[in-house]
């Protein structure tokens, strides 16, 4: 069996006729006939009653149909991939966010360009801390979103959002007046919730923390402020996860000796300054900054 073959059958069935189907997809009759023929002739089948002035699909042909179609989608889809590949296009393109940034924002102008490349795997992180540039220098990413934590001469960055910290607990979670700055001696009696970075090779980062054995570690913001609401404990957490709960009043900002109750920082988009670039790494880059200048 051939894909011709295939083609040559589906083009009867869709267009009534040998002569149609043979003009369809550029082929004389003759040719259709013969492609259908062998088919035929392989399997010991009939795909067609020819008995009648237009072709009718006998019963074989009627079980065949389905499976041919399904076929054909997947070489269409398997030559634009080709196609894809010849045009140096990339077949795969991973990007690590991380967990702090922004995302409606960066999901809004991901989904114009990835719309542009259906026939690309398209992978997402998440990342805490280090964990982010990690991915990026073990080259198991190709472009990424997070603070410069990490950053040096060979990578290659681009503010594009800020996001705001801000100290939090649930009321009454301390034993002191509304604003009153607790000291380091007594927030370290509380337990302190903490975002434990991803690294696996690179060396961790803290920042923030204080001397606790009953501190937290989570590895998702979103385990952070759900420990934050049942009173588990307090920490640091960025301003538009929490927006929600601190206008509701679930969630109220603390005053901590040493430690800003309030913190804006720039987050970037950066990759590795000397990588290979395919149209699709070029795209994110261009075209982001583009979207975030034309923005700011």
């Amino acid at each position: 069996m051939t894909i011709e073959q295939i083609k040559a059958f589906l083009a009867v069935v869709e267009h009534g006729s040998f002569r149609k189907a043979a003009k369809a997809i550029f082929k004389t009759q003759a040719a259709v006939s013969a492609s259908i023929k062998s088919l035929e002739d392989e399997y010991t089948i009939q795909l067609f009653d020819r008995t009648e002035y237009r072709p009718k699909l006998t019963v074989a042909g009627q079980a065949f149909i389905d499976d041919a179609r399904l076929a054909m989608s997947h070489f269409d889809r398997l030559d634009k991939v080709g196609q894809q590949l010849t045009k140096g296009v990339e077949s795969q393109f991973n990007i690590v966010v991380s967990l702090a940034f922004p995302l409606p924002r960066l999901l809004n102008e991901t989904k114009i360009i990835v719309d542009k490349f259906p026939l690309t795997q398209f992978k997402v992180f998440t990342e805490a801390l280090n964990g982010v540039v990690e991915r990026i220098d073990t080259e198991e990413a190709d472009i990424a979103f997070g603070p410069d934590l990490g950053l040096n001469t060979t990578h290659e960055k681009f503010a594009i959002s800020s996001v705001t910290f801000i100290n939090v607990a649930a009321p009454n979670y301390f034993n002191c007046a509304k604003d009153e700055e607790i000291s380091l001696d007594e927030v370290s009696r509380y337990s302190q919730i903490i975002i434990r970075d991803s690294a696996i090779k690179a060396e961790k980062a803290s920042y923030y923390t204080t001397s606790n054995s009953e501190s937290w570690s989570v590895n998702d913001f979103n385990i952070k402020k759900e420990l934050l609401l049942a009173k588990l404990g307090w920490g640091r957490m960025p301003e538009h996860l929490i927006s929600a709960e601190m206008a509701s009043g679930e969630l109220v900002a603390v005053n901590v000796e040493g430690i800003p109750t309030k913190m804006t920082g720039p987050v970037y988009m950066f990759r590795r300054r000397n990588s290979a670039r395919g149209p699709i790494a070029r795209q994110f880059w261009d075209e982001l900054i583009s979207a975030y200048e034309i923005s700011n």
